[in-house]
């Protein structure tokens, strides 16, 4: 096992003009269109498989298929992208690169999909988004709408999907103005993760059952997902019927976990977002992992947040209600208040990120938990543009100019946590991945993993950041990341 990194400083996605489409001619291109201008995203992507000698007997010839060692053909392949939210009108399009994945990255990793598959396959990609983020805003947005355009056009098996379950609109002050409940009876799988779950290893104080929550959500639906020793995730069909998965991610920082890259991936896949337990109610004192214990002072707008999201849509003031809590939430994070498990001391979300990725490993197509794997996963980390700072929905644009690629997602998320600058022994979502728990999710344990650094390799513990200095971490995991500051 080794990770595949390519690094080019100054790359740059290319623009859709051409679909995207490689400008050399490859041997092993399945279709006769190329781009008129340059594109090294493409030709980026290519590269994570030829340095790892992936079918090299038969390289440079029509029949190189990289990615058959790993995916039969007449698969079916689900990709997990990074389409956390829709470009936000305040957004400059840099902005929103550093936020979800490109469609430039998504062409070229679907073109070696469809090689592995054959002409009985099929790929598809998708994920589970925000509540509110707008679906087709976030295709086009993305430039995965010209993705899909392509291949509809030429009749390929690639398709996109919507994985929600639960959708709705809102106001930009934050008002809900619509919900959309869709039809889940044959899509939705349940998981009974039960005593396995790292959740049950979390209590409250007093011997209650701990306060799980998600910003946005009734608590008492997320409260009926996660008591005492029941442990219960919603997911969709799509990704455990399956055979490969593979996590398209970003480069980026994450508030509650410190980085979102192939493991935060796995969220994605949860058809019912209530059923995601993002932090504790309240600070330590009472249990809770909300916030810090010094801002304490903060559980009276928990408390107002928990009333108004445990009203029904049509309460007696129930928008003004619901633009009053929006406006509290944003002008105390304005103020430096991290909030809704915003920091380091988030014990919660990490743990549930891990209970997915077991769920995507080892769940059957029916739920049920196996002893062995399911499926393969693959993971490629597009960084060509990173972000940094306060992600995963606003994070600082950086140019990192980087791919991972891996077939073990916690080894790419371990180099890719170097490659910011950042401890990934400091970060628990990929420290607590090794556990050698009844469903291991990697096969590296504590060793270095080798790397293959264009073209030269590298041991995992020789990696340096590839902007020259760490990515800035959230301001909740500032003092988490400085040495010597808890």
């Amino acid at each position: 096992m080794a990770v595949s990194v390519v690094s080019t400083p100054a790359v740059r996605y290319p623009d859709s003009g051409d679909s995207y489409s490689p400008s050399d001619p490859y041997p092993e291109y399945p279709f006769d269109h190329l781009s008129s201008k340059p594109n090294p995203v493409y030709e980026m992507v290519r590269r994570t498989f030829v340095q790892l000698g992936l079918d090299a007997a038969r390289f440079g010839t029509p029949a190189w298929n990289p990615l058959g060692g790993f995916i039969a053909a007449g698969s079916s392949v689900f990709i997990l992208c990074n389409f956390v939210y829709h470009r936000r009108f305040q957004e400059s399009k840099r902005q929103f690169d550093a936020k979800c994945i490109h469609g430039s990255v998504l062409r070229a990793l679907c073109d070696y999909a469809l090689i592995a598959v054959g002409p009985e396959g099929r790929v598809r990609f998708g994920n589970s988004a925000l509540q509110s983020c707008l679906w087709e805003q976030v295709l086009s947005d993305t430039g995965a709408a010209v993705v899909l355009d392509f291949y509809d056009k030429r009749r390929a098996p690639v398709s996109a999907k919507d994985l929600r379950f639960f959708v709705t609109e809102r106001t930009f002050l934050g008002r809900v103005t619509s919900v959309e409940q869709r039809d889940d009876s044959s899509d939705a799988i349940e998981v009974p993760f039960g005593d396995e779950s790292l959740l049950g290893e979390v209590q409250g104080t007093g011997g209650r059952p701990a306060r799980f929550r998600i910003s946005d959500y009734k608590p008492e639906r997320i409260e009926a997902f996660h008591s005492g020793s029941l442990h219960r995730y919603v997911i969709h069909r799509a990704v455990l019927e399956s055979d490969v998965v593979i996590s398209l991610s970003k480069l980026k920082t994450h508030e509650k976990v410190g980085v979102t890259c192939g493991l935060k991936g796995f969220v994605g896949m949860v058809g019912h977002k209530d059923c995601l337990a993002h932090h504790r109610f309240g600070s330590a004192a009472i249990g809770g992992d909300e916030y810090p214990e010094r801002l304490r002072f903060l559980h009276v707008v928990s408390a107002y947040q928990d009333w108004v999201c445990g009203r029904d849509a049509g309460a007696f003031l129930q928008g003004p209600a619901q633009i009053l809590g929006r406006t509290l939430h944003r002008t105390l994070r304005r103020l430096g208040a991290n909030m809704a498990g915003a920091w380091w001391g988030n014990d919660t979300a990490w743990r549930m990120t891990l209970d997915l990725a077991r769920i995507a490993h080892y769940a059957g197509a029916d739920g049920a938990m196996r002893p062995e794997m399911q499926r393969r996963h693959l993971s490629l980390i597009d960084g060509i543009v990173g972000g940094e700072g306060d992600g995963p929905l606003s994070p600082d644009p950086v140019g990192s100019g980087v791919l991972v690629f891996s077939d073990d997602v916690v080894a790419g998320d371990r180099v890719a946590a170097r490659l910011m600058g950042l401890d990934p022994q400091a970060i628990p979502l990929i420290r607590e991945a090794i556990r050698p728990m009844p469903h291991p999710l990697t096969r590296m344990g504590a060793s270095p993993v080798d790397v293959v650094w264009n073209g030269n390799s590298r041991k995992e513990t020789e990696l340096t950041p590839v902007l020259g200095r760490a990515f800035r971490p959230p301001s909740g995991w500032r003092r988490h990341f400085t040495p010597g500051r808890r």
